[in-house]
């Protein structure tokens, strides 16, 4: 089982948005305690990441990402995806591997919702539960297997997103 490592700077930068920016008392409240998937969780809890790790080339710079969810004034989030040391691919998606290539998968507790190839991608509210939802960013490689660090943890992104219940 392969660790998600949260990107303390996308999840700090995601609770300010919504703790500051937010109309909803609630959400300047919210409790982190439950958001911590890592993929051993996700296997447990019935959710299945099905793509190996694949560890980058230790002489190569190790890619990072983090990524922010902007609420969409129609309707769900826009999700920004930021990295470093990675570049999206997507002419060669199923191809040969490449170092620090390839693209991304959004995943909503654990849960994958997309193959992502470049750096902006629109999540519908309907995808979101009603309350704190853990929004995941994965750097894949061309044959969809999970970029991981040296020591293992995949080079991952996880954010609060927040969904009000309905009547709210």
């Amino acid at each position: 089982m392969h660790k998600v490592v949260w990107n303390a700077a996308g999840l700090a930068a995601a609770f300010l948005f919504f703790a500051v920016g937010s109309t909803n008392a609630q959400q300047s409240e919210m409790n982190m305690s439950g958001m911590d998937h890592d993929m051993s969780t996700m296997a447990d809890e019935g959710v299945e990441h099905d793509h190996p790790a694949r560890p980058v080339d230790p002489d190569l710079p190790i890619p990072s990402i983090t990524h922010l969810a902007f609420p969409d004034a129609m309707d769900g989030y826009n999700v920004q995806i930021l990295v470093q040391n990675f570049t999206f691919t997507p002419a060669a998606i199923n191809r040969d591997v490449v170092a620090n290539e390839g693209h991304a998968h959004i995943y909503i507790n654990g849960v994958k919702i997309a193959r992502v190839y470049g750096n902006w991608y629109h999540v519908p509210s309907s995808l979101f539960s009603p309350g704190v939802n853990a929004l995941t960013v994965t750097l894949n490689a061309n044959d969809h297997s999970t970029w991981a660090n040296p020591d293992g943890d995949l080079i991952a992104s996880t954010v609060p997103v927040i969904r009000p219940s309905s009547g709210n």
